[in-house]
């Protein structure tokens, strides 16, 4: 299947020095239906308004069939979109709300007639000509500004999050129109939700996006199966997720025990290891791995999702019976279930450059190295910077810490949370707490001195 689409080292900044998308690449398949998927503010809307035309990339290119559109206007692209609030011209009718493109273009109005019929049909809506806007129910609306998409016969369909407005039940029947739609017509869809269960039941491919960044892409079953990072298994679904390292070929140990793995990683590499609640075996207790006492039953029709304890960590677990709270159960990981991350080592490091009096300016901050590490270093000096989430902890006065910012992201690792702290300058830094904050809360993130790794730069 040949490449429509093709993004190149897409940048997009609205304020100087903070990138909303940060080189990024991506190619699109023709006929793909490919959802971007990802929290509010990471990029994916931006995105889509950077194919249809309607952003400008400040850097990169945007390629349909090998050619450049990145600086074509919305009108130039054989591109539609059908935005989040439909922008249906209430004073038209459904027909010559589908129609207005086409007789824009100043079309012969059999043809028109014709066009306007077919794309009828495909939506479901033949007979609803001459009813108005304002008649229609959310997910008919939905329907007609799909339509007026289609007409116009598109090389690729932008649809940003149309599904917003819809209750739940309206949500999962237009998924099913929708996909039915994509694969009548053949042509390429590019999805844009928050929503992972609509990306799974709509998706050939599924891009995770966080802060501007592409995390992973792949099949539905890929995605949720084999996530890359501990931000794509928190973000994807319900998932158990515990620090822990490997022990030797085939093991490692979390959640304070040794488990047997599938994994290749060397003895003495950190991992994150992940285990979905409906893989989680039960068994009474005493035979199981461990055992865990009972602290909540939530019924949820086709499954009881059950939360327990062992010692200092919480495991969700998706049981078909219902379990007493404060009783003891044994639980296990199976070893076909138990997915393993590598520890991303990347996480709080940064560049800076030595100053005169021995301390070291960083992109955002300062900070001064110990006088032994700093002996005959001299001015100029590039010198790295970094900490362990673990040395990290958040604070509400904003003078405890050496950066302030705001939480932009939230995971849960087994018995503590790992959060993604936005600076004020844009910069990322990870920190680990016991106390769950609040997303946009504000804080400073505050490490000891002396948990601060410094070295030398080539």
């Amino acid at each position: 299947m040949e490449n429509i689409l093709e993004l190149n080292h897409i940048t997009k900044s609205y304020e100087e020095g903070i990138n909303v998308i940060e080189d990024l690449n991506l190619t699109v398949k023709k006929g793909e239906l490919i959802t971007l998927l990802g929290p509010s503010g990471c990029g994916k809307t931006t995105l889509l308004r950077m194919i249809g035309g309607f952003d400008l990339p400040n850097s990169g290119e945007i390629l349909l069939h090998g050619q450049d559109i990145g600086q074509l206007p919305p009108d130039k692209r054989p591109i539609n979109t059908v935005f989040q609030k439909y922008a249906l011209f209430p004073f038209l009718n459904i027909y010559d709300n589908i129609a207005f493109g086409l007789k824009q273009r100043k079309m012969d109005k059999e043809l028109i007639r014709q066009k306007v019929k077919h794309a009828l049909t495909v939506v479901d809506l033949e007979g609803f000509e001459k009813r108005s806007v304002d008649s229609l129910s959310g997910g008919q609306q939905q329907r007609v500004a799909v339509a007026r998409a289609i007409v116009n016969e598109p090389e690729i369909l932008l649809l940003d999050e149309p599904l917003s407005a819809l209750d739940h039940k309206m949500r999962l029947e237009m998924q099913a129109e929708i996909r039915s739609m994509h694969d009548n017509l053949g042509m390429t869809f590019i999805y844009v939700t928050h929503d992972q269960e609509e990306a799974m039941n709509l998706s050939d491919r599924i891009v995770v996006m966080a802060n501007g960044v592409i995390q992973q892409e792949g099949i539905p079953e890929e995605i949720y199966d084999h996530p890359s990072n501990i931000f794509v298994a928190d973000f994807i679904g319900v998932s158990n997720i515990f620090n822990g390292v490997v022990t030797d070929k085939g093991r490692a140990r979390f959640a304070g025990k040794t488990f047997d793995t599938d994994t290749d990683f060397p003895a003495g590499t950190r991992i994150e290891a992940m285990i979905r609640p409906e893989n989680v075996s039960i068994t009474p207790a005493g035979q199981g791995a461990l055992d865990a006492v009972v602290t909540g039953d939530i019924y949820k029709g086709s499954h009881h999702e059950i939360t327990a304890e062992f010692g200092k960590y919480e495991v969700t677990v998706y049981g078909k019976n219902k379990v007493e709270t404060g009783s003891t159960i044994g639980i296990d990981f199976p070893q076909e279930y138990i997915h393993l991350m590598q520890h991303d080592m990347d996480m709080n490091v940064f560049e800076g450059t030595a100053n005169e009096d021995g301390s070291v300016d960083f992109t955002y901050f300062t900070l001064a190295p110990d006088a032994e590490f700093m002996k005959d270093k001299p001015a100029g000096t590039k010198l790295a910077v970094s900490f362990e989430p673990s040395d990290a902890d958040l604070s509400d006065d904003p003078e405890a810490g050496f950066v302030t910012g705001h939480i932009d992201t939230i995971m849960y690792i087994g018995d503590h949370y790992t959060y993604i702290v936005r600076g004020d300058n844009d910069e990322e830094y990870y920190a680990d707490d016991d106390w769950l904050w609040n997303m946009g809360d504000r804080v400073s993130v505050v490490v000891p001195q002396d948990k601060f790794r410094f070295r030398e730069l080539p």
